[in-house]
């Protein structure tokens, strides 16, 4: 038997055995990967409405939103009546349900990207002592749908700021 066949057959093996002893690799749930349910609706004007604002007596309008009832969306909220320093609050969701949210009470954020499975979130960092807030920089986390942890989740990757929660 030549090397390479006992390096491929004795790697074939290992990966056998790997998956015989592993039941968990083997009860991957995938569901939530299908496409959206049928009749799948986000009714954007009454979150809005509904969502507690960043302030006393000062709500949200509607800003950005896609992909609500694929696998990974977002609805930005925008302080109603602000400017653009004012919070944005996000909200995540996953075929029409809302799986995450970022609090109202964080500075701005704006969208970095998004694709079916993710959305990139660039966060305001707190400018420097005596700077504008015009001169704050921002971070990016990036929320991936996560089809292995349980139901699914939208899990971050990147700097976590303060304040997010799920």
């Amino acid at each position: 038997m030549s090397r390479t066949t006992r390096t491929l057959t004795a790697t074939a093996c290992a990966a056998g055995l790997i998956a015989a002893v592993s039941p968990a690799a083997n009860a991957i749930n995938t569901d939530s990967l299908g496409g959206p349910p049928a009749g799948c609706e986000v009714d954007v004007e009454q979150v809005a409405e509904e969502t507690p604002g960043p302030f006393d007596g000062t709500g949200w309008t509607v800003g950005e939103h896609d992909n609500l009832c694929g696998n990974l969306g977002y609805l930005f909220l925008e302080t109603e009546g602000g400017t653009v320093s004012s919070p944005t609050k996000v909200l995540l969701y996953h075929h029409g349900e809302q799986v995450a949210t970022q609090p109202g009470d964080t500075p701005r954020v704006l969208l970095g990207g998004h694709s079916d499975f993710h959305v990139a979130l660039r966060i305001q960092q707190p400018p420097a002592e005596g700077d504008a807030n015009a001169d704050a920089g921002y971070l990016t986390t990036v929320y991936v749908w996560n089809p292995l942890a349980g139901d699914g989740d939208a899990t971050p990757i990147g700097p976590l700021p303060a304040g997010i929660t799920f």
